[in-house]
Parts: structure tokens; C-alpha cells; sequence
């Protein structure tokens, strides 16, 4: 893909599922209504919307009695360079991407608080200096050790983002050493049993 609005499309659900039907295989404007359940003035409507973008080609034409059948296909595989879209897009693409790996974890994660030491707990929402209610969790005693964590016989979980106050070169050693751990860990063709995550960024300044 080598324009902004075609690349958006595979961001939106809603749109994209319009292009779904031809992916890798060719169909008419009919069978594709059919698939997803919308009317065929629909799927038509957005066949040629799909078509001026470059994003379907016509295949050929069976012929009936009356007008013949048009069949589309489109490319099994679609890529966009992330440079096409605008900020507001990519937190979008990073969000859709992140969404079934984050949502996963949290589920164990949840299932685990108990046993992980976390049943203590509490829920704290309190209105901060800056005049805004914040939410958060906190241990529930002031002499909780953050080593109970690391026990044994509690099940190994790692909840916690930290803010760092990092010049340019420490955060670069940070980096190495991250991905150095990630590639040390074995790899395994095996059902896996634990799910790990690895994010650092830079904290943008917000515009304007």
C-alpha cells in the first residue's frame, strides 16, 4: 500500500471487513454481501469505493443471461508502511496489535492476584495535588514487601511500570539489556505456560 487512506482502511473493523471476502480468493459483489451479511447495494457501493483505491482487481466476467457477474479478488496479504499514517492512527495500529496479547494477560493476571500475594491489596481513588481523581492499587499494610512477590509458592507474576529518569545513553543500555534477556530465553514449540511483555519508550511531550 502506498496511500494514507488505503492503509487506514486496515485499521477500522468496520471498514475492512468489506475487503475481508476477497482476500486471496475471488468472489462477486453478491457472494461477498452474503459472507458478512450486509445488502448487495452495499457491498457494491463499497466494492467500488475498494476498487478506486487500488485494492481490488477485477478478474473476469461470467456471463448469464443479462448482465454478467463481475468477480473481484484482492491480495491475500496487505502491508502499509507505518510512515503513511499519522500519529493518532499508529496509537490506534499499536493498540489494535496489543489489544489480544494485553487483554490475555490481564485475564491471567486477574485469575492469579489471589495466590500472588495481591488478595491484600486495596483499590485507592483519591484526588490528587494537580486537582485530578486518580485510581490505583496499593498494598493494603505499609510494612508489605515487595520480596513476598518472589516467593516459591507463589505463582511467578510481574505487574508494574516504572518511571525512569534516564539520560539518552543509560536508556540505550537499558534497551540492550532487555532485548538481551528476551533473547536469552528459550524458545519452545510447546503449549506456552507463561506470557511475558517488554515495553520502554521515551515519554513524548504532548502537542501543542
Amino acid at each position: 500500500m502506498t496511500s494514507a487512506p488505503a492503509a487506514r482502511l486496515l485499521l477500522r473493523p468496520a471498514d475492512r471487513r468489506f475487503l475481508e471476502p476477497f482476500m486471496g480468493r475471488e468472489r462477486s459483489a453478491a457472494e461477498a454481501a452474503r459472507e458478512i451479511g450486509v445488502s448487495v447495494e452495499k457491498m457494491a457501493y463499497r466494492v467500488r469505493a475498494l476498487a478506486a483505491k487500488g485494492l481490488l482487481d477485477i478478474t473476469r466476467e461470467v456471463a448469464r443471461k443479462g448482465r454478467p457477474i463481475t468477480m473481484y479478488r484482492a491480495a491475500a496479504e496487505f502491508r502499509a508502511p507505518l510512515g503513511l499514517l499519522p500519529e493518532a492512527d499508529l496509537l490506534h495500529l499499536f493498540d489494535l496489535v496489543d489489544e489480544g496479547a494485553r487483554a490475555f494477560f490481564l485475564a491471567s493476571l486477574a485469575r492469579q492476584a489471589a495466590r500472588a500475594g495481591l488478595g491484600d491489596w486495596v483499590v485507592r481513588c483519591y484526588r490528587h495535588g494537580d486537582d485530578q481523581v486518580h485510581l490505583d492499587m496499593t498494598p493494603g499494610s505499609a510494612d508489605w514487601n515487595p520480596g513476598s512477590l518472589l516467593a516459591d509458592e507463589v505463582p511467578a507474576v510481574t505487574f508494574n511500570w516504572a518511571p525512569l529518569a534516564l539520560d539518552a545513553e543509560q536508556a540505550k543500555t537499558l534497551q540492550r539489556e532487555l532485548m538481551a534477556l528476551l533473547e536469552g530465553l528459550p524458545v519452545s514449540t510447546a503449549q506456552p505456560t507463561h506470557l511475558l511483555g517488554l515495553f520502554l519508550t521515551p515519554i513524548a511531550e504532548p502537542p501543542g
